[in-house]
């Protein structure tokens, strides 16, 4: 936390977090995950980001998924700390990589 407060750039304005397939239906389960998100945006606040790591053939499945795991999250009340919704990003993986 300390050296987040240390960012003085007025252009920060993101935190992203990159997840794989596998990630997202753990996300939930990680409490203590939406509790330093909650804490670092009173520090410093900021636009949160999922870049979505996953197969190009498994991309539309993995949004879909992602996008209900974080609906599920609000109605939580778990990301009512951000001034917006979280967006999500996409990058293509190929297989082995």
């Amino acid at each position: 936390m300390e050296v987040f407060s240390t960012i003085t750039s007025p252009l920060f304005s993101e935190v992203v977090i990159v997840l794989e397939n596998r990630d997202i239906s753990g996300l939930l389960s990680h409490v203590s995950f939406f509790e330093t998100l909650r804490t670092m945006t009173r520090v410093r606040p900021f636009d949160l980001v999922f870049l979505l790591t996953v197969l190009d053939d498994l991309q539309e499945e993995a949004r879909r998924r992602l996008m209900e795991v974080l609906d599920s999250a609000v109605g939580k009340r778990r990301l009512n700390f951000l001034g917006s919704p979280p967006t999500i990003r996409m990058r293509s993986r190929r297989p082995g990589s």
